[in-house]
């Protein structure tokens, strides 16, 4: 500690020793540096500072900002040594906050926090790897801890050095600018370089189609221009309902060779490679075809430990959710049986312990991992401008048609929403592919228990009482769990909201309207041929 505060010492009395003429220059070096580099381009949100002392004044990126459309955010400290970030509207003075330092008004709103927020970040000094020493308060390194988007220190070149003394909580950045320049940080060059390249990439094969559809006349640059600036965000979809007609394509032209490969005793390696088939290749393509931005939407995050109770308490709901919509559906006699994959593939096992791992791999494992991209991280993010509601509907709306089964259609549809919503609870997709994989695990060796259970019941009426008295008495543990989610949430500066709040009343008509595309059309017809060949066959 001694160490450190020398070093901050040291590295104050030299920032404070540049002249004041030398500093305006290395200042504007400075914020123009920042203002060409990709980070601040590609965002929509740029948090900065306002200078104290000698600090670097990146003040003129605001009248940047505004003039390209975004939104601009300054620190304020609260009470329990947090940092939170609020966008003043244009022309709103800053007042005098806590440790004197200008903050924005209270009533102004919380700035946007998403991986498309770029936090310039202040220090004393930063290394090429990003490693930093700041002030001694330690408000930034718990904000980082939490910050889901880009961040980027602001120093002096002559401020720089090659090693800094660290602890295990110092957290780095992504980027350093200097007046000489803004630098990837070697911890992260090689992924953001590659991001880069491929941004490069998209954008010119943008402008030449746009400049050949332009000498072909069938696109003026202005009309293009003013198309983009003013689409609806409730405009139909074409691509998501293309995705979702290519899976339901596959899965039915599945059924041409299962029957063939299953009498060469090869049904588990057949699933296997169809769903990989099936489900991630289209995906894949599918990205890359829609671009970082969209795939930076799926919340491919990792499941946080502290959201483990609430995830176990969304699967006691969804089991036995699953079995009261079955026993609704089709009677206490739908508990019995085998577990059918989309109505088509049958699990079977005689109990030996290598059919059992292949079993729980192609009918557990691959459709939680396979699915899960589909119809929760990529439809959701496709649909979430128009409302959260109306994405978490509508991908359940296609998630309970993959299964091509009238009977089982609105179990599959409450499964989907109770998946999508914990995914956007825990911001994680990958929350959602662990609760899918647990509930096909229980549909495959758990249910015969259950029906056991129920035959020693003797009553119907018990059994169902049972499941109704879980689900209640979980989906209130599960809903206690999420408030104190998003309390944590509103603590790290992590907005609740992923669109404009949407009267209740509205999504009835938006969800009529993102379906109201020919798009549509396709996947719905093979839904039905599907439909009336499973009840014929």
């Amino acid at each position: 500690m001694t160490e450190k505060k020398e070093l901050r010492l040291s590295l104050r009395q030299q920032r404070d020793a540049i002249p004041a003429e030398g500093k305006k220059q290395l200042d504007r070096l400075i914020c123009r540096a920042i203002a060409e580099s990709a980070p601040f381009r590609q965002a929509e949100t740029v948090l900065l500072y306002y200078p104290i002392g000698s600090e670097i004044d990146l003040t003129p990126l605001v009248s940047v900002c505004r003039r390209m459309g975004k939104e601009v955010g300054f620190p304020v400290c609260t009470e329990e040594g947090g940092l939170i970030f609020r966008s003043p509207a244009e022309g709103e003075q800053l007042v005098k906050g806590r440790h004197g330092i200008p903050v924005p008004a209270p009533e102004a709103k919380l700035s946007s926090l998403n991986g498309r927020t770029l936090c310039i970040v202040p220090g004393l000094s930063f290394t090429p790897n990003g490693a930093r020493i700041g002030y001694g308060g330690g408000y930034y390194d718990r904000f980082l801890a939490t910050f889901p988007g880009v961040s980027m220190g602001a120093v002096y070149q002559r401020l720089m050095r090659d090693a800094l003394p660290t602890e295990p909580h110092d957290l780095p950045v992504g980027y350093t600018a200097t007046e000489q320049g803004v630098s990837a940080c070697a911890a992260f060059s090689a992924r953001d370089l590659w991001k880069r390249a491929l941004h490069r990439a998209r954008n010119l094969a943008a402008t030449v189609k746009s400049g050949l559809k332009r000498m072909a006349g069938t696109e003026p640059a202005a009309a293009k221009k003013e198309e983009t600036s003013t689409a609806d965000p409730i405009r139909p979809r074409v691509g998501a309902p293309l995705l979702v007609f290519v899976t339901y394509l596959l899965l039915g032209l599945s059924r041409l060779i299962d029957t063939a490969l299953t009498r060469r005793g090869s049904e588990y390696i057949a699933v296997i490679l169809l769903q990989l088939l099936i489900f991630v290749l289209p995906t894949v393509l599918y990205l890359q075809w829609k671009g970082e931005k969209l795939t930076t939407a799926c919340r491919i995050t990792p499941l946080r430990p502290e959201h483990l109770w609430f995830c176990a308490c969304a699967l006691v709901v969804m089991i036995t959710a699953g079995l009261l919509m079955s026993i609704l559906t089709g009677g206490i006699q739908s508990l019995e049986g085998n577990f059918t994959l989309y109505n088509t593939f049958v699990a079977r096992t005689n109990g030996n312990l290598w059919e059992i791992l292949y079993v729980i791999l192609a009918y557990a494992v691959l459709p939680a991992l396979c699915e899960e991209p589909v119809y929760r991280a990529v439809l959701c993010a496709e649909y979430e401008s128009a409302g959260v509601g109306v994405a978490v509907t509508v991908s359940a709306l296609f998630f309970a048609m993959l299964h091509f089964s009238i009977p089982l259609f609105l179990h599959y549809f409450v499964l989907g929403l109770i998946l999508a919503s914990v995914m956007y609870a825990t911001r994680s997709a990958p929350a959602a592919m662990l609760l899918h994989f647990f509930y096909n695990l229980f549909c495959l060796f758990g249910q015969p228990y259950l029906s056991a259970f129920y035959v020693n019941a003797g009553s119907g009426e018990i059994f169902i009482f049972c499941l109704i008295t879980l689900m209640l008495l979980f989906a209130a543990f599960g809903a206690g769990e999420a408030r104190k989610i998003y309390y944590l949430y509103s603590r790290a500066n992590l907005s609740s909201a992923y669109t404009s709040s949407i009267p209740l009343a509205e999504y009835p008509k938006r969800i009529l309207r993102v379906l109201a595309t020919p798009a549509i059309i396709p996947a719905f017809l093979t839904w039905l041929v599907m439909v009336i060949f499973s009840a014929v066959g």
